[in-house]
C-alpha cells in the first residue's frame, strides 16, 4: 500500500471517482487532492513549514495535464525548480484524457514522469501501477 498519494485534477467528478477506486483497491493509506498545479505546490510548501515528524509528502502523484491556473506541464517545471530534493522520491504519473500522441510522447520522455495513464482511472490501471518497478516495493512490503 502506498502511504500517501496526491491526485492533481480540476474535475471534481474525476477526483470522486479516483477516491472510490483507490479506496476499493486499498491502494493508499492517505489520498490528498489538489484542483490544479498551484494548489499541489502549496501542499509541498506548507509541509516545509511543519516539524520534520509532522510532514506528509506524497510518494505518488497522479497529475492531469489540462487544468486552469497551473497545468500539469507548468507544475512539473515548478516542482523540479522549487523542490529538487523531492523529485527522486516522488513518482509522478500523468493521468490524462488526452489522445494526442505528442502529449503522451512528451510525458513519457519527461524526466520526472514515470508513466502515462489514460482516464478514467480503473482497477486495471491500478494493477498496472502496482506492477510498476518504481512502486512494487510498496506492495511487496504491504503483503
Amino acid at each position: 500500500m502506498i502511504p500517501t498519494l496526491l491526485c492533481v485534477d480540476d474535475d471534481k467528478m474525476t477526483l470522486m471517482l479516483i477516491r472510490l477506486i483507490l479506496e476499493k483497491a486499498n491502494f493508499c493509506e492517505t489520498l490528498l487532492t489538489a484542483e490544479n498545479g498551484a494548489y499541489a505546490l502549496e501542499h509541498f510548501s506548507e509541509q516545509q513549514n511543519l516539524p520534520m515528524e509532522a510532514r506528509v509528502y506524497p510518494e505518488v502523484i497522479l497529475l492531469d495535464l489540462n487544468m486552469p491556473v497551473m497545468n500539469g506541464w507548468e507544475f512539473l517545471s515548478a516542482f523540479a525548480e522549487m523542490f529538487p530534493e523531492k523529485t527522486p522520491q516522488t513518482k509522478i504519473f500523468i493521468l490524462s484524457s488526452s489522445v494526442d500522441p505528442f502529449e503522451k510522447d512528451r510525458a513519457l520522455n519527461h524526466p520526472l514522469v514515470v508513466d502515462f495513464l489514460p482516464k478514467p482511472l480503473n482497477i486495471e490501471a491500478l494493477e498496472k501501477l502496482k506492477k510498476h518497478s518504481v512502486l512494487v516495493d510498496f506492495f511487496i512490503t504491504a503483503a
